[in-house]
C-alpha cells in the first residue's frame, strides 16, 4: 500500500486507536507540570489533547431566583415589525398610474381594414419666445474682414467712416467698419443711376465706385437723379448709425466728409438744394411737400416785392427767385436771401446738416462749380405721400399734406 509519508508503518496523528508522540514530548510535558507543581490529570489517551491547555480563569455568575409566582409570558408568534427604511429621493420621472377602466380591450377578431400603428400625439411644446436684449443691432455685426494690407488689424473697429466724390464721376467711402453699410448702399444707390457703374468693389477697408457717364457734374434731370442720390447716401449712413460731422481737406485732393457712428436713426429724412452762381436762385431738389409749398409765401412774406415768384415741377423741384433791378442786379443781398430761406427751412423742422462740394462742369473742368446743400429732419409720412411730385400718389388720390 503507498503512502505519502516517508515511513507508512510508523504511527501518525490521527490514525484510528494509535496517538502520535513527537521526539521530547514527554520530557518537556514533566517540565512544564513541574512547574506547574500541579499533577497533570492523567486520562484515557484517546482523550486526552496532543498540547496542553492553558487555564482560563472563568467568571463565576450568580443564579437568580425568580418568584415562584411570577406569570410566564408565552412569546409572541408574529414577529417583530422591522424599522422602516428611510429611501433616497428618486430623481427619476413618476411612472404613469395604470388604471384598469381606462383600459378599452379590442377584439383581435375585429377587421378593422389592415393593421394600423397607432397614432401617438405628443405634447405641443411651448411657445418660443424671444427675449429682447439692451444691446443695439450694431454690436452684432461681423466687422469686415483684413487680412492683407498694412494697415490690417483685426481688433481695430473704425468709429469714423470717410466719403468723398472724385472727379466726375467717382464716389468712394473709406474706414469702413462694416460689410452691411456697404451691402446697403449697393442696393439702394447704384440702381438709382440709369446708366450703370462700370466699378463696384471693396478694397482693403474702403469701397470704390465708378459710375458711367458723369453723375457728379450732370445737369437737368440727371443732374437731379444726382442729387437723389447723395440724399439717399446720408440716409443709407444714417440708417447704419453713422452721422456727419464736419468735412476735411487739408492732406486730401478732394474734401473729405466724416461721419461718426453714433447710433442709427430710422426716421431722418433728407433733401438737397443749391444756389445758383450769381445767388439769386434756389433750388430745391425733393423736399417734403409742406417745405416746398410754403417756402415761397414766406420768403415773400418776409421780403415783400423782393422775391420775383416760385414755381413747381413735376420733378419734385421747388425753385425761389429774386427780382432784379434795371442793371440786372437783384434786388436783395445774397447772403440775406441764403440766410432767410435757412431760417425759414428751420422754421418748418429741417436744418443744414452738411455741403458736398462737386466737380467743375463743362469742357475741361473750367465750368461752375456746384455746392450741394443737404438738409435734414425727421419723416413724418411715407415718402410717397409726402412729396407733391410723386406721380404715384397724385394719381391714387393718396396725398397728404404733413
Amino acid at each position: 500500500m503507498h503512502s505519502a509519508y516517508p515511513k507508512p508503518t510508523f504511527p501518525y496523528y490521527g490514525q484510528p486507536y494509535h496517538t502520535y508522540y513527537p521526539p521530547g514530548y514527554q520530557h518537556q510535558q514533566q517540565q512544564q507540570q513541574q512547574q506547574q507543581r500541579q499533577p497533570f490529570p492523567t486520562s484515557d489517551p484517546y482523550n486526552s489533547p496532543p498540547w496542553p491547555r492553558e487555564n482560563y480563569q472563568t467568571a463565576q455568575y450568580v443564579q437568580g431566583h425568580l418568584d415562584p409566582n411570577t406569570p410566564f409570558i408565552p412569546p409572541s408568534s408574529e414577529p417583530a415589525p422591522h424599522p422602516p427604511r428611510v429611501k433616497r429621493a428618486s430623481t427619476t420621472r413618476q411612472k404613469p398610474s395604470y388604471n384598469p377602466e381606462k383600459v378599452h380591450l379590442k377584439s383581435a377578431m375585429k377587421k378593422n381594414g389592415g393593421l394600423r400603428r397607432s397614432e401617438t400625439v405628443s405634447a405641443a411644446p411651448p411657445p418660443l419666445e424671444r427675449i429682447r436684449t439692451s444691446s443695439s443691432a450694431r454690436q452684432r455685426l461681423v466687422p469686415m474682414t483684413r487680412t492683407s494690407g498694412v494697415n490690417s488689424n483685426p481688433s481695430y473697429l473704425p468709429e469714423h467712416l470717410f466719403v468723398s466724390f472724385h472727379g466726375a464721376n467717382e464716389l468712394r467711402l473709406g474706414n469702413v467698419a462694416f460689410q452691411d453699410t456697404m451691402e446697403e448702399i449697393k442696393e439702394n444707390i447704384i440702381p438709382m443711376w440709369p446708366h450703370g457703374v462700370s466699378t463696384a468693389i471693396p478694397v482693403h477697408h474702403a469701397f470704390r465706385i465708378l459710375f458711367n457717364r458723369n453723375p457728379w457734374t450732370a445737369s437737368g434731370i440727371e443732374g437731379v437723379i444726382a442729387q437723389k442720390m447723395i440724399c439717399e447716401l446720408f440716409t443709407c449712413l444714417a440708417h447704419n448709425g453713422y452721422q456727419y460731422r464736419t468735412s476735411l481737406s487739408t492732406g486730401y485732393s478732394y474734401p473729405q466728409l466724416v461721419f461718426q457712428d453714433s447710433g442709427p436713426d430710422e426716421h431722418c429724412d433728407f433733401f438737397a438744394a443749391h444756389i445758383s452762381r450769381s445767388g439769386h436762385r434756389m433750388t430745391l431738389v425733393r423736399p417734403p411737400r409742406r417745405v416746398g409749398e410754403q417756402i415761397g409765401p414766406r420768403l415773400r412774406a418776409a421780403w415783400p416785392f423782393k422775391i420775383a415768384g416760385d414755381r413747381t415741377s413735376e420733378d419734385e423741384i421747388y425753385t425761389i427767385e429774386l427780382k432784379r433791378n434795371a442793371i440786372g442786379a437783384p434786388d436783395l443781398s445774397k447772403d440775406v436771401f441764403a440766410a432767410s430761406a435757412l431760417k425759414e427751412i428751420s422754421t418748418m423742422g429741417y436744418k443744414l446738416e452738411a455741403t458736398v462740394p462737386l466737380a467743375r462742369t463743362g469742357m475741361l473742368g473750367f465750368g461752375n462749380k456746384k455746392e450741394i446743400w443737404i438738409f435734414r429732419g425727421t419723416r413724418m409720412r411715407s415718402r410717397a405721400n409726402s412729396r407733391a411730385g410723386s406721380r404715384a400718389g397724385s394719381r391714387s388720390g393718396q396725398n397728404v399734406e404733413h
